[in-house]
């Protein structure tokens, strides 16, 4: 019998690992009425979730084809559960989410997802920042003859590829009408990466002076701890445009820092 109304969980949001490493991710939560953990793998924000497979208390973990070699699913009690993943490869890199329920149909609780970075020829001294950018920004029509301003931030020359991209409406963060790309681009002469995220705006909310800002997240490992595993920084950059305040898209100021 399931009692619950809701699940707190606890995943690390982010883990690097090198090629042919193993690694753990981690999950619990606080709820011990839900037996059933299960795993998921995301290889990027716009496709769908792939099934690894599920772990109950006890007993042998249950796993989807193509997740049967080099995975592996443990439980340590109630409350806990490990994703174990040996031998990684690039095509590991992805986003895990552990997710439990009590019945079928009863509602389901996941955690926020684990980011992992598989790395290659990896580093301290070739992790690359990202070169932040506001690259264009013009009036377009849309459908229904709606005008329309859109700006483009881009990031590129960065190693590994974990980043995130926000936009910014003086000082609060915009998320309607915002598109981002699938997953970023390698570059494979330089061997780093790069993304857009694109902000389309009514050209009369435009055209009020507003300031819109581009936040650029940045996470990579920064050395390795005592038990082996990559410790995580992270740095953030900035770019602002002001809007005029007249209907002419010529005059505007520009600031980067």
């Amino acid at each position: 019998i399931c009692w619950t109304n809701s699940a707190k969980f606890e995943q690390p949001p982010s883990i690097f690992a090198k090629k042919d490493d193993s690694v753990t991710i981690k999950c619990s939560h606080d709820d011990n009425s839900l037996p059933v953990m299960l795993w998921y793998q995301q290889k990027n924000e716009n496709t769908s979730m792939n099934f690894i497979g599920y772990c109950l208390t006890s007993g042998n973990p249950v796993k989807e084809e193509g997740f049967k070699e080099r995975f592996d699913l443990k439980r340590d009690g109630d409350v806990k559960g490990d994703l174990i993943i040996s031998k990684l490869v690039s095509s590991d890199s992805a986003v895990y989410y552990c997710h439990s329920y009590c019945a079928s149909r009863e509602q389901a609780y996941f955690g926020a997802g684990t980011k992992l970075t598989v790395l290659g020829k990896f580093n301290k001294f070739n992790q690359k920042n990202p070169d932040i950018l506001v690259l264009d920004f013009r009036i377009l029509r849309a459908f229904y003859c709606n005008k329309r301003v859109t700006l483009v931030c881009l990031a590129e020359d960065f190693y590994p590829d974990h980043i995130d991209l926000a936009w910014y409406i003086d000082d609060k963060e915009e998320s309607t009408g915002v598109a981002k790309d699938d997953s970023a681009k390698l570059n494979t002469d330089s061997n780093t990466y790069s993304i857009s995220s694109r902000l389309s705006i009514p050209f009369k909310k435009w055209n009020q002076g507003n300031t819109y800002k581009c936040k650029v997240t940045f996470h990579y490992p920064k050395e390795k701890s005592n038990d082996g595993k990559w410790t995580t920084e992270s740095s953030t950059r900035w770019e602002s445009l002001t809007a005029p305040k007249r209907k002419s898209l010529h005059f505007f100021t520009f600031h980067r820092w």
